[in-house]
C-alpha cells in the first residue's frame, strides 16, 4: 500500500511544499520570538509577546470562512501553489529584513506569513481525499500529519541552533 500511495502523481511535490512551509513558518516565528525575548524585558517583553501571537493566531480566526470558502471553490491545488509563491516572498523579504536588522518589518512580516498560513491550510488538508483518494485517505493524512510534525521538530531544532 505504501508504495502504491508514494507513486501517485504530485505526491512528492505535494509532501515538498507542505514541509517547507511548516519549516519557514515555524522558522520564523521561533527567530521573532527569540529576539524579542533577548531584546527586551519587562513591560515591552509582554507587550510585543502579546501581539506576535495575536499576529500568528488572528489571520485563522479572521479567514477561517474566506479560507475555506476559497478552497471550496478555486482549485486547491491553485490555492497551495499561490499560497506557496507568498511564502516564498515574504521569507525573502524576512530574510533580507533579518541581515538588514530591519526588526519592525520581520515583525509585520509575521501577520502576513500567519495570514498565508491561513489560506494554506485548509488548501492542504482538503487536497488529501483528491490526491490520496477515498481509499487512502488515512494513510494520506498520517503522512501530512507525520511530515508536519517532523517539519515541526526540525525547524525548532534548525532555527534554535541558528539563533
Amino acid at each position: 500500500m505504501q508504495s502504491r500511495i508514494t507513486r501517485i502523481t504530485g505526491f512528492m511535490p505535494y509532501v515538498l511544499v507542505i514541509a517547507l512551509n511548516a519549516l519557514t513558518d515555524l522558522g520564523h516565528k521561533i527567530l521573532i520570538q527569540n529576539t524579542i525575548f533577548m531584546t527586551y524585558d519587562g513591560h515591552m517583553l509582554i507587550v510585543l509577546t502579546s501581539i506576535v501571537n495575536a499576529f500568528i493566531l488572528l489571520p485563522f480566526v479572521c479567514f477561517f470562512s474566506a479560507a475555506g470558502f476559497l478552497s471550496d471553490t478555486v482549485s486547491k491545488t491553485k490555492v497551495l501553489q499561490v499560497s506557496a509563491v507568498c511564502a516564498l516572498a515574504l521569507t525573502i523579504v524576512i530574510t533580507i529584513a533579518y541581515f538588514q536588522g530591519w526588526f519592525i518589518v520581520a515583525f509585520l512580516c509575521t501577520l502576513l506569513l500567519a495570514t498565508q498560513s491561513a489560506f494554506f491550510s485548509p488548501a492542504k488538508y482538503g487536497l488529501i481525499k483528491e490526491l490520496f483518494g477515498a481509499h487512502h485517505i488515512i494513510a494520506g493524512n498520517g503522512i501530512v500529519q507525520a511530515v508536519t510534525i517532523c517539519a515541526i521538530l526540525l525547524s525548532s531544532f534548525i532555527f534554535s541552533v541558528l539563533f
